[in-house]
């Protein structure tokens, strides 16, 4: 059995600076069924290029993640371990010299 799914479309309406004037901007989304959550999780705080395709009938989505050079959020304990050490050891024997 396949999953259905639906392309929807919500319009935003926001005001300019606190004026009567307001912008609207249109919002696609895509909801993801439930079975797949556990497959996506891990891949929620990356960023990814879109890359859209019709063939026939199919509408083909990719999603490829990019690569950034951030540090990583949650560095083992014992690399911040060593660091600490490390440091604490050069500073004991700077106040020496």
């Amino acid at each position: 059995m396949t999953d259905l799914v639906r392309i929807q479309r919500r319009v935003s309406k926001k005001q300019y600076l606190k004026t009567k004037r307001t912008y609207e901007y249109e919002r696609l989304s895509l909801d993801i069924p439930k079975k797949y959550h556990q497959t996506i999780a891990p891949l929620l705080k990356q960023d990814f290029d879109v890359e859209v395709k019709l063939e026939n009938d199919c509408v083909i989505l990719t999603l490829t993640p990019v690569k950034t050079f951030r540090h990583a959020e949650n560095t083992p304990d014992k690399t911040r371990q060593k660091a600490t050490k490390t440091m604490v050891q050069e500073h004991q024997t700077s106040d020496f010299v």
